[in-house]
């Protein structure tokens, strides 16, 4: 039996209407936050309401709202400038996974002044200890509140990476499914898809599949795959967007490898590639990839392509089930039409195999080779 560490030390509070306990939650870690957010955010409201939260409960807040989507490496040291020279006491995140992802970042850059690329590559190791963080994601699909991760990217030379620390994990995570409404159908829909491939990838992938793993990753892609159709034919389904919360809060957290069960997410790693050069949807990315990349496991993992078939969709075929599942909630997108181009194909392999380097120690080891023909079939 193989011998594993369980640690999520976040405390997660979910349910509809939880957003109405930020103040009394960040209250309990300090007096003066920093709020990183979108730059769209007051526009849907979600942002007004925390700051009248976080008032009531006499909090001071300082809010910075230039997160872009893939963030920035640049906007981070922004960010972790503005929380030293306001003293803050944490940091909020409030918003999807960019946002989430840049205030780990800015926590993990706090103490010091040099740029958190410098902690990425390793040159520098980040000074302990960094502000408390409180997750408050605004829709589901990266699950970044409950992870310890941050992917950020270096807009010069277009690589995107992760920072891991320990430190990063959030004290609490509040999930509201009711601030999810607010949410754009097709950022929704690439929501889904990222906690889909969140599960799917290490479930194809596996050397080594154990039943409880495979239970509860079987689970949570059922869990996504019959209640995404529910949110978009009815939008406004805070029942079936809880569900979609959860499944994306699970797909992420250790809890995915309870059991232990293995396998990697390499359709994730030449992904990141292509938002890190193209600056796509990273849900969108990875639903155009992931067809080619099921099919590039074939030779080597068609048992588990079978079992994702039977034991998910219902049917034989894994590749074509997932396929026609994409096709029906609107996700069979090809990388042409995200804005890809086809004689760029080698370029974002070699940007792959640099930016996501455990692609080549992988169970199924994938190469700038094979890379180039997954992103050619996927075009």
């Amino acid at each position: 039996m193989q011998t594993m560490t369980f640690y999520m030390p976040t405390k997660i509070i979910i349910g509809a209407g939880v957003i109405n306990q930020v103040g009394a939650e960040v209250k309990k870690l300090g007096k003066k936050a920093l709020i990183v957010t979108y730059p769209d955010i007051r526009r849907v409201g979600i942002l007004d309401k925390v700051l009248a939260n976080l008032n009531a409960n006499d909090v001071e807040a300082v809010v910075f709202d230039k997160v872009e989507s893939n963030p920035r490496s640049a906007t981070i040291d922004e960010g972790a400038t503005i929380a030293r020279g306001e003293r803050i006491d944490l940091i909020i995140g409030l918003g999807g996974g960019s946002v989430m992802d840049s205030a780990k970042a800015i926590a993990a850059a706090y103490n010091e002044t040099v740029s958190v690329w410098d902690y990425i590559e390793g040159k520098a190791k980040i000074k302990e200890p960094v502000p408390p963080i409180i997750q408050v994601p605004t829709m589901s699909g990266t699950g970044s509140e409950i992870a310890y991760g941050a992917v950020i990217t270096n807009w010069k030379t277009h690589v995107k990476r992760s920072l891991h620390n320990l430190t990063s994990y959030a004290k609490v995570a509040i999930i509201d499914p009711e601030i999810m409404l607010t949410v754009p159908m097709n950022q929704t829909k690439a929501g889904a898809l990222d906690s889909f491939a969140h599960m799917v990838e290490p479930y194809i992938t596996d050397p080594t599949p154990q039943p409880l793993t495979d239970g509860i990753r079987e689970t949570i892609m059922k869990v996504v795959v019959q209640n995404l159709p529910k949110v978009i034919t009815k939008p406004d389904d805070v029942e079936a967007r809880g569900q979609l919360a959860w499944a994306s809060t699970m797909a992420t957290a250790a809890f995915g490898r309870l059991g232990g069960g293995g396998g990697e997410g390499t359709c994730h790693g030449i992904e990141h590639a292509l938002s890190g050069y193209y600056d796509v949807t990273h849900g969108a990315g990875l639903a155009a990839l992931l067809p080619a990349w099921m099919r590039f496991h074939l030779p080597y993992r068609k048992g588990r392509l079978d079992l994702l078939a039977k034991n998910v969709f219902g049917k034989k075929d894994g590749i074509l089930a997932t396929e026609e599942w994409l096709q029906s909630v609107g996700m069979r997108l090809r990388l042409r039409d995200l804005g890809c181009e086809l004689d760029h194909a080698r370029e974002i392999a070699e940007l792959a195999v640099k930016s996501a380097g455990s692609l080549a120690s992988a169970s199924v080891p994938i190469d700038a080779v094979a890379i180039k023909k997954i992103y050619c079939e996927s075009f």
